[in-house]
C-alpha cells in the first residue's frame, strides 16, 4: 500500500476574502496544484482527520475522537452539503481495530460534518463524494482539550489498521489551523451567550435554537468579519496570525519531531497561535499515521499569513510512500509506550 499525506488549513473566508490579494490568489493556486496531485494519485480511500464547529458535536457529550459510520455534510459557512461516501463495513472494522489498540473512539451512525470536513474534500478532491472516505472527528474546539500524545496514539492505531486493508493507494488528510482566532464565535462554554448556549450544549436535541439559526448566524458573522477586515476595523493583533508560531509548528511537523508535541500545552498553543490553533491536533494525528506506517515526512508546499482570510494558511504534503505496517505489528520505529 502506498500512502500519501496532505494537511491543509481551511477558512470560510476563502470564498469571500476581505480582499482578492496576491497571497489569496497564490493560496488558491496552491490548493489547485495539490488537488491535481491527489487526483493523479487517485486514492482508493481517504482517511480524513477533521474538526467541527458545532455542526455535528455539542458539549452535552463531546468525544475526544469519533469515527463516522455514516456522515453528511451540512450547508454551513464555507462548507458544501452532501452525503460522504463512507464504506460502512470498513468504518466498523476501523473502530474495532483502533479500540483494540487502546484508543477509545466514539462512533456515529449519523454524523453531521461542517466545513472542517467538507471544505478540504471539495477543494482538494472536487467534492464531498469524490472518493470513499473514513471521517474521523478530532475534538479541537473546546476545553478541556485532547492532549497531543492522544492524537499521536490515534495515529499509531490508524496506521496499524491500514496495514490490514487490501488497497494500493490511501490518502491521509488533516485539516484545520494554523494560527487564527475564532474565539468570538466559539468561546469556552461558560462564556457562550445565553442566546446560543442551548445549541452549543444540545444541538438538535433542543428546540430553543435551531441548527439553521446557528448556521445562519455563523454565515452572517463570517461575512461581517470579512467586511470589517477590509475596512481595517479589526486589528491584526485580534486575528492572532503569527508567522513565527506557524513556521515553528510546520518545522517540527515536517522534521518528524512528533513526540515533541507531547509537551505542548493547549494554553501555550492558544497564547502563541490563537484559539483556533488547537486544530493542529488533526495535523499531528494524520502525520503520526504516516510516520508510523512509512517513516515518511511531509514538506511544506505553501504557507502564507493571510489576514484577508483571517488565518495563517498552510499546506503540507508527502509523496506517496509504501507502508511498512502489517496487521498486528507495532508502528515502525515507534514505541507502544508512546500511546
Amino acid at each position: 500500500m502506498n500512502l500519501m499525506l496532505v494537511c491543509a488549513s481551511h477558512s470560510p473566508l476563502i470564498y469571500f476574502p476581505a480582499a482578492e490579494s496576491d497571497p489569496v490568489r497564490a493560496m488558491r493556486t496552491a490548493l489547485a496544484a495539490t488537488k491535481e496531485r491527489i487526483l493523479a494519485f487517485n486514492p482508493e480511500l481517504i482517511v480524513l482527520f477533521g474538526c467541527d464547529h458545532y455542526g455535528g458535536h455539542q458539549m452535552v457529550s463531546m468525544p475526544a475522537f469519533c469515527v463516522a459510520i455514516e456522515a453528511k455534510a451540512m450547508a454551513d459557512v464555507g462548507g458544501t452539503p452532501g452525503q460522504l461516501r463512507v464504506p460502512r463495513d470498513l468504518a466498523l472494522a476501523a473502530v474495532a481495530s483502533i479500540r483494540a489498540h487502546g484508543v477509545d473512539v466514539a462512533v456515529s451512525y449519523a454524523m453531521d460534518v461542517d466545513h472542517g470536513f467538507s471544505q478540504p474534500l471539495k477543494e482538494l478532491t472536487g467534492g464531498v463524494d469524490s472518493f470513499p472516505v473514513l471521517p474521523i472527528f478530532v475534538s479541537c474546539l473546546q476545553p478541556p482539550f485532547v492532549p497531543f500524545h492522544r492524537g499521536r496514539a490515534l495515529g499509531m492505531a490508524c496506521a496499524d489498521f491500514l496495514g490490514s486493508l487490501p488497497f494500493e493507494r490511501v490518502l491521509l488528510m488533516g485539516t484545520g489551523g494554523l494560527s487564527h482566532n475564532p474565539e468570538h464565535l466559539f468561546p469556552a462554554i461558560d462564556n457562550v451567550a445565553d442566546e446560543w448556549k442551548p445549541y452549543h450544549l444540545f444541538g438538535k436535541r433542543q428546540s430553543d435554537v435551531s441548527q439553521q439559526a446557528w448556521l445562519d448566524y455563523e454565515i452572517s458573522m463570517h461575512r461581517l468579519g470579512a467586511q470589517m477586515i477590509a475596512r481595517g476595523e479589526i486589528p491584526a493583533s485580534a486575528l492572532c496570525i503569527s508567522e513565527e508560531w506557524d513556521r515553528n509548528f510546520l518545522g517540527s511537523l515536517c522534521r518528524g519531531e512528533l513526540a515533541a508535541f507531547d509537551q505542548w500545552k493547549p494554553a501555550d498553543v492558544i497564547e502563541g497561535g490563537g484559539f483556533g490553533a488547537m486544530e493542529i491536533l488533526s495535523w499531528v494525528t494524520a502525520a503520526q499515521t504516516l510516520r508510523s506506517a512509512t517513516r515518511g515526512q511531509p514538506s511544506v508546499t505553501f504557507y502564507s499569513p493571510l489576514p484577508d482570510v483571517a488565518i495563517g494558511f498552510g499546506i503540507v504534503e508527502s509523496s506517496p510512500e509504501p507502508s511498512q505496517i502489517h496487521l498486528g505489528s507495532a508502528p515502525v520505529g515507534e514505541s507502544k509506550e508512546a500511546a
